[in-house]
């Protein structure tokens, strides 16, 4: 009895050493899956880390930032070797003196700004990205033509005297022999108050940038004279790209391969946004949209301000309307250079567009 006692406690004690090596052998395991995950991890966030570094200048509640947002929260940028950095700015003005202090790399702004730059030796460039969009915006009771037929009728302007809509109007109405003066008296006002003044028929007309102009729609304003109809009165066909992604031409050349990843990545973002409905309900607090009909409109809106193409067509287009913008837009928009250049394009430009058709 003693002895099979004795065997028993011994059997326990046996068992109890196995579960005691069993339980840390397994402890062990988990310790070390734990440790090559955050090994893992941490050589992944240090691989992240150690890429180079894009500073992008955007207005601050600029339209921009969608397409900035989509890319962090995509992984756009690391999946092609670099990182986004984001740099709002209060003003257009603001983000053009960032780049031209070296506190930012890339800034989004018009190619006229480009034009006068290399005007005054200063050797940036643009790579293309947004089209000339939008028009003149009534009360859908009121075509433009009706209001032609009256005077003292007041449009609003959003862009100042030298806004490229409003310039382009300008040349319209010359071209038709019309005197655009005689029967409209502009006001320049900042876009929401613009916006304003229509909602509350304080204005017969107005010109805004297009986000404020899908508002006017989502409120029954109607587009009665749009860009396209302008510009083919001036024989001019294809799109005219008129903003664009601007750096300083040497910092690209000598990071020709970074900077095109980067312009991969715009492109990418502006595909999910385009073809992507569910990404729109994400970005949705940034459209900062005052209701459906208005969300409904930004979404509907979007696609139209981009350039689908870029070609020697384009081109072409540019420099026709440059011609145009220099009789009516004078010193004040185009400086002291008064004939387009095509060396305001970066010089892989043309390449990097083709790759994308």
């Amino acid at each position: 009895m003693k002895l099979s006692i004795c065997k028993l406690v011994s059997m326990a004690r046996l068992v109890c050493l196995l579960c005691i090596l069993g339980s840390g052998l397994w402890t062990s395991s988990v310790l070390a899956m734990t440790f090559n995950d955050n090994s893992a991890k941490n050589s992944a966030q240090g691989a992240i880390s150690d890429l180079p570094i894009i500073r992008v200048g955007v207005l601050q509640f600029g339209t921009i930032n969608w397409e900035m947002d989509t890319i962090i929260h995509h992984q756009l940028d690391t999946q092609r070797g670099f990182r986004l950095a984001v740099h709002p700015f209060a003003s257009k003005n603001a983000s053009a003196v960032a780049l031209q202090s070296g506190a930012v790399d890339v800034i989004m702004t018009d190619l006229f700004w480009v034009s006068r730059q290399r005007g005054q030796g200063k050797p940036y460039v643009i790579m293309p990205t947004t089209k000339a969009s939008g028009g003149v915006y009534t009360n859908e009771k009121q075509s433009f033509t009706q209001l032609l037929q009256q005077n003292d009728n007041s449009i609003g302007v959003a862009g100042g005297s030298v806004d490229k809509n409003w310039l382009l109007l300008q040349a319209y109405a010359k071209q038709q022999e019309l005197d655009l003066l005689a029967h409209f008296t502009p006001k320049f006002a900042a876009p929401p108050l613009l916006n304003r003044f229509m909602m509350n028929n304080e204005l017969d007309a107005s010109i805004n940038f297009w986000h404020y102009n899908a508002r006017l729609d989502a409120a029954g304003f109607t587009l009665t004279l749009p860009v396209t109809t302008m510009l083919k009165s001036l024989k001019i066909h294809a799109d005219v790209p008129l903003l664009g992604w601007v750096f300083d031409e040497e910092w690209g050349n000598k990071r020709k391969q970074l900077v095109t990843e980067f312009f991969k990545a715009s492109f990418a973002a502006k595909t999910i946004l385009q073809t992507q409905p569910q990404e729109w309900l994400r970005i949705r607090n940034l459209t900062k949209a005052e209701n459906e009909q208005v969300f409904t409109s930004l979404q509907a809106n979007y696609p139209d301000t981009l350039l689908t193409q870029f070609t020697i067509q384009e081109i072409a287009a540019t420099q026709q309307l440059f011609a145009v913008f220099a009789e009516v837009g004078g010193q004040e928009l185009m400086g002291t250079t008064t004939k387009f250049n095509a060396d305001i394009y970066w010089s892989d430009a043309l390449r990097i567009w083709q790759s994308q058709q």
